[in-house]
């Protein structure tokens, strides 16, 4: 909240920018292949913005401090977003990698009613969910360090995230629990709007008068805008305890090596 000032100056534009796609997502419904364009522009924003939080940390790593933009529209940089491209696809890859097979065998449990088989899979999604959490660290260390090498996301890094995995997993935790509470706050009214729009075209549905104002979609529109971009400082908030966690694990590491080369001298 002390650097919010630099923080705001620095991400405003990519947060309008998605919090304005968010919302046209949200008004693109009806239409399948608007919703398709509209999806992958969010895709698009999604990584724009979270590359310029990836630079914002890279600089305060760098200078110790978030420095501030010597204007209040800044360019994404190039090699921030390159790095957040490539975090995007071997997420992407990982995830794909973890939940096709376990779809698959979901399903096939689920077709031929077998509760073993059926079992079986929710317990290797389990398992695939937690061996993914030591990737977080090295996607930190990668999206904020210069001088870090691509292949170390599932190499040396991957291992060393697994060391700290109950570490990595206490973090996530209570991350995810202040941030799911904040977001039910501040998604309230956004909730509200689109319960009632689901309620009317029930109705609607049924025969029922479709009982909304003329206006509705313009406020639907706004509301979404709003809510959109204050979600997305939230999501630069539980960025926060991530980018230290890695910080933590990375100095772990240093001070674990130096100890074991002065016992082998």
């Amino acid at each position: 909240m002390g650097n919010f000032k630099r923080i705001f100056r620095t991400t405003w534009l990519p947060a309008l920018l998605l919090a304005l796609v968010s919302a046209l997502c949200y008004q693109a419904t009806a239409n399948v292949l608007i919703l398709t364009i509209v999806s992958l522009l969010s895709v698009i924003a999604y990584v724009l913005f979270v590359s310029y939080v990836f630079f914002m940390l890279g600089r305060h790593r760098l200078e110790g401090v978030i420095p501030v933009p010597a204007r209040w529209v800044t360019k994404p940089d190039g090699r921030s977003l390159a790095r957040t491209v490539a975090v995007t696809f071997v997420w992407l890859i990982a995830v794909m990698v973890v939940f096709i097979p376990c779809g698959f065998a979901i399903g096939f449990g689920a077709a031929r009613q077998s509760m073993i088989t059926l079992g079986l899979g929710l317990l290797l999604v389990v398992v695939m969910m937690i061996l993914l959490l030591p990737l977080t660290y090295p996607t930190m260390r990668y999206a904020t360090t210069q001088d870090a090498p691509l292949f170390n996301l599932m190499g040396s890094g991957y291992r060393q995230g697994l060391r700290y995995w109950g570490y990595i997993f206490a973090v996530l935790f209570v991350t995810g629990i202040l941030v799911s509470l904040i977001l039910a706050v501040t998604m309230l009214p956004a909730i509200i709007l689109l319960t009632a729009n689901i309620k009317a075209q029930a109705g609607a549905a049924m025969g029922d008068p479709l009982g909304m104002p003329s206006y509705m979609d313009w406020l639907s529109f706004l509301v979404f805008t709003l809510s959109g971009f204050i979600q997305a400082y939230i999501l630069i908030a539980s960025f926060m305890p991530l980018y230290y966690m890695a910080g933590s694990i990375e100095q772990q590491e240093i001070q674990r090596n130096e100890t074991t080369k002065n016992t082998l001298h």
